[in-house]
């Protein structure tokens, strides 16, 4: 600590995305007397509210309602422009589109892409869409056979309708491309890779060509709850096991309570395929790549490994030239297309929803937005 308003961090090696990574959400400055005071219970319904913030804490009703209120003394003049702001916790979309319908809640996030009509439909009511900064995808671990042989893994991205997959279950909330990495990291993408189009012969030749002319058995693990990047993951896994048996595969479809599916996946030797997602914590490729890709980040994909990848993830760490990071990241991507591990199946767009008489409104890529700015007519 440089002074009581300046901090500087020595870092024991280079790390360009320090910057974007130090402005995520987990990086909040919490006061450690606080901290101290609280113990275990820090963060909990049952524990005292610290903090600079637009807003007060009041009132925690636990698996219900969060009651805050204005603060008098907050150094923004202006803000907040709302007197009180009630968050409720209300798990079923259907249930939070209800009572936005009915004016019980004023504007709501993670709804289903097929409420996107019944919204449209209110004229009190008005869809938001969430930047897209995630990727829904299909992994393949290659710890197994025949997954080990890549014209293997290939021949499922070929025998995939990606596109009509997306349109069906996204609308127009969803793009299919062939990255890792969402549009607004465009800059570091490979323009010159296509999404794999759905072509059945291709892949049954692929097929063949490794061994497996009759096809093979294969188990694929669904999310047994909706996530912004699969908001129906059984009836899109479902249409994947009908496009794969098309070219011979077999599958048999499999999920487990949403814990046990997170962890069970990095227990050796992990499933066969799964469908799993990620929304980037920071405005940057490695926030994406590293955790999927880099050194400890392949244990749930049988611990694949590549030199060259973990050499170009760790040179775009190294680098703070942006050009020259666009470079190595253009390269990182073409491999992964080729090696087609996790197979990058949509970048989707959270459907949100607000009554016309909120403004202010602006949701972050990131998930987490102020709401100090928000009014109510």
């Amino acid at each position: 600590m440089v002074n009581r308003s300046t901090v500087q961090f020595v870092l024991k090696q280079p790390f360009a995305a320090f910057p974007s990574a130090i402005a995520s959400s987990f990086f909040g400055i919490a006061s450690p007397t606080a901290i101290k005071k609280a113990g275990a219970s820090y963060g909990t319904a049952g524990s005292l509210a610290v903090g600079t913030g637009p807003f007060v804490f009041k009132e925690w009703r636990t698996g219900d309602r969060i009651l805050l209120e204005k603060n008098p003394t907050y150094w923004r003049k202006g803000s907040p422009k709302v007197e009180q702001l009630v968050i409720r916790f209300i798990n079923d979309p259907a249930a939070r589109l209800a009572q936005l319908r009915a004016g019980q809640i004023d504007f709501t996030t993670e709804l289903s892409p097929d409420q996107q009509q019944e919204i449209d439909s209110d004229s009190n009511l008005e869809s938001v869409a969430r930047p897209a900064f995630n990727v829904g995808y299909l992994a393949l671990n290659p710890g197994y056979k025949p997954l080990s042989d890549v014209r293997v893994r290939q021949a499922i991205a070929y025998a995939l309708k990606q596109a009509d997959i997306v349109k069906a279950f996204w609308g127009n909330l969803g793009i299919n491309d062939p990255h890792f990495t969402p549009p607004p990291l465009a800059w570091a993408q490979n323009p010159s890779l296509a999404a794999y189009a759905h072509n059945p012969q291709k892949a049954k030749q692929l097929l063949a060509a490794a061994g497996y002319e009759k096809g093979f058995d294969l188990e694929l693990w669904y999310m047994p709850t909706s996530r912004p990047y699969f908001p129906n993951p059984k009836p899109i896994a479902e249409s994947f096991a009908a496009d794969l048996s098309a070219v011979g595969i077999r599958v048999n479809l499999k999920t487990k309570d949403w814990a046990a599916y997170l962890a069970d996946r990095r227990k050796a030797p992990g499933y066969q395929s799964f469908m799993l997602g990620w929304t980037g914590d920071y405005g940057d490729p490695d926030s994406f790549y590293y955790p999927h890709f880099g050194p400890g980040g392949t244990s749930d994909i049988g611990n694949w490994k590549n030199a060259q990848v973990f050499k170009l993830l760790n040179q775009g760490r190294a680098t703070g030239d942006r050009a020259a990071r666009a470079k190595l990241y253009a390269e990182v991507d073409k491999i992964l297309h080729q090696e087609s591990l996790r197979l990058p199946i949509v970048h989707a767009q959270p459907l949100l929803a607000k009554r016309k008489t909120i403004d202010g409104w602006v949701p972050s890529p990131l998930g987490s937005e102020p709401f100090d700015g928000i009014s109510k007519k």
